[in-house]
């Protein structure tokens, strides 16, 4: 029953301290329960630590895959792809702000220890292959092109996050959406599209 309280008081704490800073007592009066008692539901502060990331990476697995799963073509995936990415991150600014702390790279990160992170992996992987398919994307290595994505868009939104601490999610995502576009899409593609997004504008 002390599950979720106790994860989502160690985010706030692990957030505004870092990982290795924080204490599991600082845990404990954050989530307004004794030091026994969260050592009974968790042995160590690492086993917080990693029971956190599967919290939220499930969460966040799922918001993505519910956007990815339409049927769409690739390009539109791709945007509500990283609106949903986007979204859940600023919904949740305290998860972010761990993993940065903990300097936690998404595109070579804890890929052996996090289902959630191999999951999500796969998720881009496949929408890369199909942007292939399609003829929208350049032709590469699909896996290198997800994490590299994934990579792009944790390392985008930090920075437009810190630039621009007044921006709207959509804002955020539209500008994230674009930066990507110009890396994966054919050149002959983002001409398409800009000639379409000049007959709209």
């Amino acid at each position: 029953m002390y599950r979720e309280l106790v994860l989502t008081s160690a985010e706030r704490v692990f957030a505004r301290g870092g990982y290795h800073a924080s204490k599991m007592a600082e845990v404990a009066a954050e989530a307004g329960i004794s030091l026994g008692t969260l050592y009974g539901a968790f042995p160590s502060k690492q086993e917080v630590f990693e029971a956190l990331h599967e919290f939220r990476g499930a969460q966040f697995l799922a918001r993505v895959e519910a956007a990815l799963k339409q049927p769409l073509p690739a390009r539109e995936s791709l945007r509500l792809g990283v609106h949903a990415f986007v979204g859940f991150l600023m919904e949740h600014e305290d998860y972010f702000r761990v993993d940065l702390r903990e300097g936690r790279s998404w595109a070579v990160g804890d890929v052996e220890a996090s289902p959630a992170f191999q999951a999500g992996i796969r998720q881009w992987t496949a929408l890369m292959q199909r942007g292939i398919d399609e003829g929208l994307f350049l032709e590469d290595d699909p896996e290198l092109m997800a994490t590299s994505v994934f990579g792009l868009m944790q390392v985008q939104l930090a920075a437009r996050m810190q630039r621009k601490p007044d921006a709207t999610a959509t804002e955020l995502a539209d500008s994230i959406a674009e930066a990507l576009e110009r890396l994966l899409c054919r050149p002959e593609e983002l001409a398409a599209v800009a000639a379409a997004n000049a007959r709209t504008a």
